[in-house]
């Protein structure tokens, strides 16, 4: 039921540290990488930065409440699961967090059964909206929890760490070009020059059907072909 979260990043903000260390080991039986933050506005660079597929949001945080948090992350991501959670019932934190596109509402102390329900629940909703398998071209997918190639069913190559964080931010903003800063940035490494970009952009697109990654000239990349 949960097993598609296996190799997937889940991104956790609340701002009871205890809670969140109770919180992490749970949710590390569940994904491949555990990210923390105490608040929204942390949480929002974390979530630009790495390749988050799930988030869990407290409600009541400071800086930024968890609404205004998933408000913002809907401007850029309208179908990643969210669940949001409150340490008590309010039906107006409960109205104001549906227009949010949640999959789930959960209430403190949350039982592990409840969220392993929840959890299903995110699995459900990405494989309905097609997040875990992204088509590239009438033959070719990309498997976002392996990070491999499959055509006509059948693996042909498998990313390496950089090239999923590059490619999935790419794919994330197809429609949109990636500046160079941006994409500096998620990498994260003391090492980012454009001449070692462009080598990273050329292995990725020798695995991809039709090169389908462009670069716009002193501005950054897109990718193209993809509906």
């Amino acid at each position: 039921m949960v097993d598609c979260l296996k190799e997937l990043n889940v991104l956790y903000i609340d701002d009871d540290k205890v809670a969140c260390e109770n919180m992490s080991n749970t949710l590390n039986y569940f994904f491949k990488k555990v990210f923390i933050e105490h608040n929204g506005v942390n949480a929002l660079d974390t979530y630009k930065k790495e390749n988050i597929h799930l988030l869990l949001v407290d409600y009541d945080m400071p800086l930024m409440n968890g609404a205004e948090f998933l408000q913002e992350i809907r401007t850029i991501n309208s179908t990643i699961p969210a669940l949001i959670i409150s340490s008590y019932t309010d039906k107006e934190k409960l109205i104001n967090a549906i227009k949010l596109n949640l999959v789930d509402y959960l209430v403190k102390p949350i039982e592990f059964s409840s969220l392993k329900k929840a959890l299903g629940d995110c699995c459900d909703w990405m494989k309905e909206r097609n997040l875990l398998t992204i088509k590239l071209d009438e033959n070719t997918n990309y498997d976002v929890s392996s990070k491999v190639l499959f055509q006509n069913n059948e693996p042909i190559s498998s990313f390496t760490n950089f090239e999923s964080k590059i490619f999935e931010c790419l794919l994330r903003n197809k429609n949109k070009v990636v500046s160079y800063d941006d994409i500096f940035y998620i990498l994260d490494s003391q090492e980012n020059s454009k001449k070692s970009l462009t080598t990273i952009i050329y292995k990725i697109n020798k695995k991809l059907p039709n090169a389908m990654i462009k670069n716009i000239k002193d501005v950054g990349y897109t990718i193209a072909g993809i509906n």
